[in-house]
């Protein structure tokens, strides 16, 4: 039985790095030849129970590693405080012999880590020094084989997973509305006031057909705003953040997923969009640099641009066809990123480190 410690945040936290870790979780604990052991170091909620939850999950995690009941740890990271947590994890299990993956998300990291007062960056290089650390996309690596002082053989380049709908509905490319969706934080970086911006200049009869959903943490009255503003409050729902039955039953109805992005890792929106047959209109930031394929498989637009997300949604909305055959092959062509298959690939890594 393989002993495999979790360590990250709450499952019920907001964002795609708490999606990933639900399903790291959920199809670990399905399997018959692992044990699984969760250590919580991080909810969104009021500071004393963040601090309860911060001194309480790092010292669980010490107390399994150190007394030698687990055989491995594997540590879902963004930056700031988040490193810190886990790095004081990784240097324990480090000095007692045990090994560590380290599952990276920020996809602004290296900004973070270079911003670091000098004499903090070998410590933090230091802490956080496992023995592997996954990265979501290969022009990740050197992001951490430099700042971490990492050989290429210990930065696994692993995508995220999805969790695969066996079925996908028919979307009709004739029907009166088009739905489309934004899923993510409601922040600049993500590319939501770029939407706002982009579908006030819509052509009027595109504007008409389209309705927006968007969702996600963080401010959304600002968002809210700026949508009245642009005059497009019969176009545009602002909601908070939304659990996964209510994200599927949009992903269910809609036919293109936005997520114009300043940065970004691998977002689990793009994913989980795309496995359910929308067209996905993005940036090429990140993994989606090579996840997706400008006229293939999704729409590429260039970052903090506009006017270049306006011309690709009037576009998507006057070639229906062209719509709906491709959010079908993007359906197909994250296929190979289900869950159970990404677990698999995260059980050998830990057999291998083992053996090794």
């Amino acid at each position: 039985m393989l002993r495999v410690l979790v360590v990250g945040q709450a499952s019920t936290t907001p964002g795609g790095m708490s999606s990933v870790q639900r399903l790291h979780e959920r199809f670990l604990a399905g399997r018959d030849d692992v044990e699984l052991h969760v250590a919580t170091t991080y909810d969104e909620a009021g500071a004393l129970r963040r601090l309860r939850l911060m001194v309480g999950g790092i010292a669980r995690a010490l107390a399994l590693v150190l007394t030698g009941r687990v055989d491995v740890v594997h540590l879902h990271v963004a930056k700031g405080l988040s490193a810190v947590r886990k790095g004081i994890v990784v240097a324990a299990a480090r000095a007692r012999g045990v090994p560590t993956v380290l599952h990276t998300h920020a996809g602004a990291f290296a900004d973070w880590f270079d911003g670091l007062p000098a004499p903090l960056r070998p410590v933090v290089a230091w802490l956080l020094r496992a023995d592997r650390v996954v990265v979501l996309a290969p022009g990740a690596r050197e992001v951490y084989t430099g700042r971490l002082g990492l050989g290429d053989d210990r930065v696994v380049v692993l995508a995220n997973p999805v969790e695969w709908p066996e079925t996908a509905p028919e979307r009709d490319p004739h029907a009166e509305k088009v739905g489309a969706v934004f899923l993510g934080r409601l922040i600049d970086r993500k590319g939501v006031f770029d939407i706002v911006d982009a579908l006030g200049a819509l052509h009027a009869a595109h504007r008409a057909r389209l309705h927006v959903t968007v969702a996600g943490h963080g401010d959304a009255d600002a968002v809210r705003r700026a949508v009245g503003a642009a005059g497009l409050d019969g176009t545009v729902d602002v909601r908070s953040w939304i659990g996964p039955d209510e994200r599927d039953e949009l992903l269910g109805s809609a036919q293109i997923l936005l997520l114009p992005s300043w940065w970004e890792g691998l977002p689990m929106s793009v994913l989980e969009g795309m496995a359910w047959g929308l067209c996905p209109v993005v940036t090429p930031v990140g993994g989606l640099a090579t996840l997706v394929r400008d006229g293939d498989n999704g729409v590429v637009v260039p970052v903090g641009d506009p006017p270049a997300l306006t011309a690709a949604l009037d576009k998507l909305l006057s070639d229906d066809e062209v719509r709906v055959h491709t959010g079908a092959r993007a359906r197909e062509s994250v296929r190979a990123f289900g869950a159970e298959a990404w677990a698999d690939r995260l059980v050998t890594l830990y057999r291998e480190l083992l053996g090794s």
